[in-house]
């Protein structure tokens, strides 16, 4: 059962700020939202080109979950400013120069501590928002039995790099070959959405996400360069550091963060936490890697 609210909503609880190469993962369950009171309220903390957005958007659920984003975005970004007291309202976006969206810090008040970095991903039934402090950060959720209308090796072929399709046909499992494919595509969309150059800045085909040897969720990005028609080689690096968790049971969800040198090879440590703003808040798990 939904608790209980009053009419004036209480304020956000905050929190200290992600250390370095920490990222909190944030997510809601639109189906959990019910309240429609609550869901007027929470438009009001829209600015009037969001509430133009999610107007536009076709349907009630499409409405619904627009809406839920938007607010999820400001009142996670909100808690953080522990210097001061924000309103979620106040916080202004624009976007880099190739459509990432990001917090117009020059434009927010009073605000002295270190930039927040934030990304967004959702599927049907379920939103989720990333935040780093230093480094960006790139997120991506998909629905654990999202359903591939094509096979799975042709797909693949269409999309991935030669040794991720090489890997995905050695497994016999069908299942499982589709549960692997879907970890690629978040851990591949998550990285472009890290770079936050766009799609057509790292197509899925040049570069591969290995499984690092000898461990168990760690994760390495190669890059593929061609050569000639026969001939390809490939770069590995450590400037990008991954992790692959489960969501509600439900989902998987990637995420992808620049390296800080200031971390001295630490890995990524994740923290979980399902919400509904202003109502309730649920420490899920400080590590759940896959």
């Amino acid at each position: 059962m939904q608790r209980s609210f009053s009419i004036e909503l209480p304020s956000l609880v905050p929190l200290q700020l992600p250390s370095r190469m920490e990222t909190h993962l944030w997510y809601i369950l639109p189906n959990e939202v019910k309240s429609t009171s609550l869901l007027k309220q929470y438009s009001q903390f829209l600015s009037p080109s969001e509430k133009d957005k999610v107007v536009q958007m076709k349907g009630n659920k499409l409405k619904k979950n627009a809406l839920l984003a938007r607010i999820l975005v400001r009142t996670t970004i909100a808690r953080y400013q522990t210097n001061y007291v924000v309103d979620p309202r106040s916080l202004m976006f624009k976007k880099n120069l190739y459509g990432k969206p990001e917090v117009d810090w020059q434009n927010q008040k009073n605000c002295n501590n270190p930039p927040l970095h934030f990304n967004l991903s959702h599927t049907d039934s379920l939103i989720a928002c990333g935040v780093t402090v230093h480094v960006p950060v790139g997120i991506d959720v998909e629905d654990k039995e999202r359903k591939i209308k094509h096979n799975v090796l042709s797909l693949a072929k269409r999309f991935y790099s030669t040794d991720e399709v090489s890997f995905l046909s050695t497994i016999p499992d069908l299942k499982v070959q589709r549960k692997q494919f879907i970890k690629l595509w978040t851990l591949k969309e998550a990285y472009v959405k890290a770079l936050g150059k766009g799609f057509s800045a790292a197509p899925f085909n040049t570069f591969t996400i290995h499984l690092k040897a000898g461990t168990e969720g760690g994760y390495n990005l190669c890059k593929t360069s061609e050569v000639n028609s026969l001939e390809e080689t490939k770069k590995c690096n450590g400037e990008w550091k991954f992790a692959v968790l489960e969501l509600a049971d439900s989902h998987y969800a990637a995420i992808c963060i620049e390296d800080d040198l200031a971390s001295g090879g630490a890995p990524m440590k994740v923290i979980v936490r399902k919400t509904i703003p202003f109502v309730e808040d649920e420490l899920i798990s400080e590590s759940k890697l896959l």
